[in-house]
């Protein structure tokens, strides 16, 4: 019986000990292809941060086609890497993660919250000459539309290789909030091009990324939102007026901080108005208000004008 007992924990030591090296290899494997794939836009941001000052780059046509080809190619081995790791891990994806909840809708306003609370606090500790944000001059382009086309397909680009990928490769064997800090911090250094602060800035809004991936499940929501909503900006340089890029701006801001207060509102009302309780039907919430429920010690009380059915007991 001893002796069972023994193999059955050297058996249960050797999947252990399996399973941890397998996690290990997984992410090596993960942050070398993130390396392989981003590497030119990783050297490009490290450029940027040790040269803040430098001109802003001259790109021809060729190098616009040159970096749609690259995009093309990050976009067929995200598809092929998301494709692979599912079809391995599609039976035991089941257990480990949860069931998608909530909508598109929400999914959207809590990624744009995310962005907008990371502006906010970047804006903050920029004014306070904490870190360094600074916004890199656009580079001057020979073709204004396959700059625009370039911007809007960002999402494609990220969201697929840093969000989807590495969820569906370590969900169930690393918990969420390491599958965000690993990814959050890849999306960082492409962000270095802004400096120290732009690190900490995709940080906040990557990490919040790949939750947002693992409760709701709708991975084009964020290609969506990366592309239409954070590179906006981009349509200034094909609309026909002088104000373009202050108004493209402006809708930006507005996008980002209306989806921020209206993902704070109900929290604050429930923190602040306890008698206020959400309730939650599927995906529907419903909002309730407690009732204060009197309670009569004399039974007689409860409704005089409705005759009792047995009189009362004479002793």
């Amino acid at each position: 019986m001893a002796s069972s007992l023994d193999a059955n924990a050297a058996a249960h030591s050797r999947r252990r000990g399996l399973t941890a090296v397998g996690t290990a290899v997984s992410i090596l494997a993960l942050v070398a292809g993130w390396g392989v794939v981003y590497f030119v836009g990783l050297v490009g941001a490290l450029w940027r941060f040790r040269e803040p000052n430098a001109p802003a780059p001259v790109l021809t046509l060729s190098d616009q086609w040159m970096d749609l080809a690259v995009g093309v190619v990050q976009v067929a081995i995200g598809a092929a890497a998301i494709a692979a790791v599912y079809f391995v891990r599609r039976r035991t994806l089941p257990a480990v993660w949860p069931m998608r909840r909530g909508t598109a809708l929400e999914a959207a306003i809590t990624w744009c919250a995310a962005i907008g609370a990371a502006s906010a606090l970047l804006l903050v500790l920029s004014r306070m000459d904490v870190l360094r944000f600074s916004f890199s001059v656009p580079a001057s382009v020979e073709s204004d539309w396959l700059a625009v086309v370039s911007a809007l397909a960002v999402g494609l680009r990220e969201e697929p290789i840093l969000v989807a990928l590495p969820v569906l490769l370590l969900v169930g064997r690393l918990p969420i909030w390491a599958i965000m800090a690993l990814s959050a911090t890849m999306r960082g250094f492409l962000y270095l091009y802004f400096g120290g602060g732009g690190f900490l800035w995709a940080l906040c809004w990557g990490a919040a990324a790949v939750w947002v991936f693992y409760r709701y499940r709708r991975l084009w929501v964020l290609i969506a939102v990366h592309g239409l909503v954070m590179n906006v900006q981009v349509f200034d340089r094909v609309i026909p007026s002088d104000n373009a890029a202050t108004i493209m701006q402006w809708v930006n801001i507005l996008i980002l901080f209306t989806a921020l207060l209206w993902w704070l509102t109900p929290r604050a009302l429930e923190a602040f108005l306890p008698n206020t309780v959400a309730v939650r039907y599927g995906d529907s919430t419903v909002e309730t208000t407690p009732m204060v429920a009197e309670v009569v010690l004399n039974p007689e009380k409860l409704d005089p004008d409705t005759p009792r059915r047995n009189p009362p007991v004479k002793p």
